[in-house]
């Protein structure tokens, strides 16, 4: 009896579930993060609703959740940066905006399988140690930048964010699908900064418009590992790279554009299709090889709805242009079935680029179908 007693008031959780299980009791649970919190700029309540949030920060919410669980943002302007570290939700609810200023991003991923939905970030500080992201699939981890994979982005908006409304960043198998991304540097950048390829991505039903400083999206090699074997389908990206009236001569940018110009590595095997672009900058497509040696193979650009663009002309073609595709090395590129229209050229080539499937295009009020010049600038 005495050792059963001491048992029994023993301080310790591991004692106490001892005596559960030696009694044939339901043993008492240890304290578990909830599989949902919830963030409100009044938050500190019992954390089960919006009314009655958890948590007034966005980050202590993040780092207080269960792996695999879930973090409510609930209406309310946040000036915060947020860096998640393990797998986890996190959810917006309508009018929930990260205000990201002086900051390098709004919501960093340092883990896999992040799911982020229904946020808006905006102001996205970039220096020369900060990319003035929006949303990123990376962070800051505590030995530097840390990228995760299969990570899930679903209808956030992203504006006036300095960098990226949303930074595809050294990750493979994640899917961007229904977001907004609009005046920012960039709206989507899909590239491989951090070493590791950025692959198997899907960039799916998004908007990434008038964005004044570059490109809608961007597939580029920067690191030699490699842009490869991702889908770009059914997005709309209009009226991006051409400048602001702050920064009238901002760079120049297409609606998509495939670039690189490195000593290796390349951007090959993606699939560009059903999108459409009008009004940019450079061509609705353009693709940039500025290198030799580099792997630009296999990439296709297949039923594209492409409107009048090149409106800051390109590299040897002051038209108006749909495709634009340049290379200082021999290149293969599938062009079938796009739809352009209201050109002085349909497309247009330079270097010894050579198009397969281009009888299948269809051409309206177009005045050449076809425009090339021998070489392309290798800088």
């Amino acid at each position: 009896m005495v050792f059963r007693n001491r048992l029994v008031t023993g301080g310790t959780a591991i004692g106490a579930a001892a005596v559960a299980l030696c009694l044939g009791l339901p043993a008492a649970s240890a304290a578990t993060p909830s599989a949902t919190l919830y963030v409100s700029p009044t938050g500190g309540g019992g954390g089960t609703s919006c009314a009655d949030a958890g948590y007034s920060s966005i980050q202590a919410a993040a780092d207080a959740a269960a792996v695999g669980g879930t973090v409510v943002v609930c209406k309310g302007t946040y000036k915060q940066s947020v860096t998640i570290t393990k797998s986890m939700t996190l959810a917006g609810r309508s009018g929930a905006v990260i205000d990201a200023k002086g900051m390098p991003y709004g919501i960093g991923m340092t883990a896999s399988y992040v799911t982020v939905t229904g946020m808006t970030v905006k102001n996205a500080t970039a220096s020369d140690n900060a990319p003035g992201d929006g949303i990123i699939t990376a962070g800051f981890g505590p030995t530097g930048p840390v990228a995760g994979d299969h990570e899930t982005i679903r209808g956030n908006v992203t504006i006036g964010n300095q960098g990226s409304g949303i930074d595809v960043e050294t990750t493979s198998y994640t899917t961007v699908v229904d977001n907004v991304s609009m005046h920012n540097g960039v709206g989507i950048n899909v590239v491989d900064d951090f070493g590791k390829p950025s692959s198997h991505n899907r960039i799916i039903g998004n908007v990434a418009s008038r964005n004044p400083g570059g490109c809608g999206i961007v597939l580029a090699e920067h690191s030699g590992a490699g842009v490869f074997d991702n889908v770009v389908r059914g997005n709309i990206a209009d009226r991006n790279g051409l400048g602001s009236p702050s920064a009238p001569k901002a760079s120049s940018g297409s609606g998509i554009i495939i670039a690189g110009g490195g000593a290796k590595g390349g951007v090959y095997g993606n699939l560009v299709e059903y999108n459409e672009f009008s009004l940019n900058g450079h061509g609705g497509i353009a693709i940039h090889v500025h290198s030799t040696g580099m792997n630009f193979s296999g990439n296709r650009l297949i039923g594209n709805t492409i409107g009048t663009n090149n409106l800051r002309t390109d590299a040897g073609d002051l038209k108006h242009t749909g495709i634009y595709i340049g290379s200082a090395s021999k290149l293969h590129v599938v062009v079938r079935h796009n739809s352009i229209s209201r050109d002085y050229y349909g497309i247009f080539t330079a270097g010894p680029v050579h198009l397969r499937g281009g009888s299948s295009n269809v051409f309206s009020h177009v005045i050449k179908p076809r425009g090339a010049i021998k070489s392309f600038p290798t800088s």
